[in-house]
C-alpha cells in the first residue's frame, strides 16, 4: 500500500490524534491511523453562504462557532447538494499561530498549505473539501476564518454554482448597481457611502453572480464591512466599531451595529461601474460609457485549471451580466459620484 521501507506511524511524529479516538466494533483492536482517516468528526452543522448548503463536520466544536460567525445570519435559497468541508484537528505543543498559507492547483484538486500541520486539500469537481489543523490554527478564530473556512468554502462555491468577481454590490430605487475594481479602487468606502445615502447594501468587495440561473442575479453577504485601517478618517462614525482582523491591516464590521444601514442578499444587476479613483487634483467627476466587449473583456477571469468542466458556464455568465449598462466612473470624493450615479440611474445622461 505504501513505498517500501516507508514508516508511517499512527500519528506522524504529532501526538494530536492518538488511536483512543478512533472506533472500531467491540471486541477487535483499535486500529492504526496513520492518515487519520478515522477520527470521528461529532461536531457538525450546516450553514448557507450565498445561501448555498455548506456542510461543515470537524472533531472540535470551536470549528463550527467560527463558522456561524461567517454565515449563521445567512438563510438557505438553493436547493442543491450540500458542499462538504472536514477539520480535523489535533494537539499540538506551539501556540503560535501558523504562517498564511499558500494556495496551488492542478487539475480538480487545490492545495492550502500553510506549514506540515497546518493544511487543507479541496476537490474542486467534486464540491468535498477536508484541512487538517492545530488547536493553535483554531483558536486564532479569525486566521481560521479567513485563510481555511472562507477561503475553502468561497472557492468550492466558485467551482460549484457561481462566478466570484471582485466588486461590492448596492442597490438603489430597485436597480443593482456592480461596483468594480482593483485592490485600492475603494469600492468598500464606495458601497458605504451609498448605504449612508440609503442605498441597500449587498457586498463589500466579493460579489458572486448566479451561473445557472437567468438574467443577472449577484449574491453577497451583507452582515460585515471590511475596510482599510484608513476608514475612520472618511467615516468618524464607524470609531469605536472596528477591529484589527488576522493581524492584516484590514478591519471589520459586522453590520448589525449599522442600524442605519438596508441589507439584501442579493439583487439583480442593472449597472456596472468600473470604479478609478483620484488620489489627487480637483478633476470634477465623470462618468464614461463602457462598451459590452469591454466591459465581458474586464470581467471575465478564470483562476482554476482548465480541466475543469465549468469554463463555458462561466463565460456565459459573464456574458449576461455584460448586458448591464457599464461605465467607468472617475471620481475623487464619494458624494458627487453618488449624485451622478444616482442622476443616471434616475434616467439622466451622464
Amino acid at each position: 500500500m505504501y513505498p517500501a521501507g516507508e514508516n508511517l506511524p499512527y500519528n506522524n511524529g504529532d501526538p494530536g490524534i492518538r488511536t483512543k479516538d478512533l472506533k472500531a466494533p467491540l471486541g477487535q483492536a483499535q486500529p492504526a491511523d496513520p492518515l487519520r482517516a478515522f477520527v470521528a468528526l461529532t461536531s457538525h452543522h450546516v450553514l448557507f453562504p450565498y445561501g448555498f448548503p455548506v456542510q461543515i463536520k470537524s472533531n472540535d466544536p470551536s470549528v463550527i462557532r467560527a463558522a456561524e460567525l461567517s454565515w449563521g445570519a445567512s438563510r438557505q435559497r438553493f436547493r442543491e447538494r450540500p458542499i462538504e468541508m472536514r477539520f480535523v484537528v489535533s494537539d499540538s505543543p506551539t501556540r503560535r499561530k501558523p504562517r498564511f498559507p499558500i494556495f496551488r492547483a492542478q487539475a480538480n484538486l487545490l492545495t492550502v498549505v500553510a506549514d506540515r500541520q497546518n493544511f487543507a486539500c479541496c476537490d474542486l469537481s467534486a464540491g468535498f473539501g477536508f484541512a487538517c489543523l492545530t488547536k493553535a490554527a483554531v483558536v486564532h478564530m479569525d486566521y481560521l476564518r479567513y485563510h481555511f473556512l472562507e477561503a475553502m468554502a468561497y472557492t468550492l462555491l466558485d467551482t460549484q454554482h457561481v462566478v466570484a468577481i471582485h466588486a461590492a454590490c448596492a442597490q438603489f430605487a430597485g436597480h443593482g448597481v456592480l461596483l468594480v475594481g482593483e485592490s485600492g479602487a475603494g469600492k468598500s468606502s464606495f458601497a458605504y457611502a451609498c448605504a449612508k445615502r440609503g442605498w441597500t447594501y449587498i457586498s463589500d468587495d466579493a460579489s458572486s453572480l448566479v451561473r445557472r440561473k437567468e438574467g443577472r442575479t449577484v449574491l453577497g453577504n451583507p452582515f460585515v464591512f471590511r475596510f482599510r485601517p484608513t476608514i475612520s478618517s472618511l467615516f468618524p462614525e464607524l470609531n469605536g466599531h472596528i477591529k484589527l482582523r488576522n493581524g492584516k491591516p484590514t478591519l471589520e464590521i459586522r453590520t448589525e451595529v449599522l442600524r442605519h444601514i438596508k441589507l439584501a442578499e442579493e439583487c439583480a444587476v442593472d449597472y456596472i461601474v468600473f470604479l478609478d479613483r483620484l488620489s489627487s487634483a480637483p478633476e470634477p467627476v465623470r462618468l464614461s460609457p463602457v462598451l459590452r466587449q469591454d466591459a465581458f473583456r474586464r470581467l471575465v477571469k478564470n483562476h482554476f485549471p482548465t480541466e475543469l468542466a465549468i469554463q463555458e458556464e462561466r463565460v456565459a455568465a459573464i456574458e449576461r451580466l455584460s448586458d448591464a449598462h457599464a461605465y467607468e466612473l472617475t471620481y475623487r470624493e464619494f458624494e458627487p459620484a453618488i449624485d451622478l450615479l444616482e442622476s443616471v440611474i434616475h434616467g439622466d445622461e451622464p
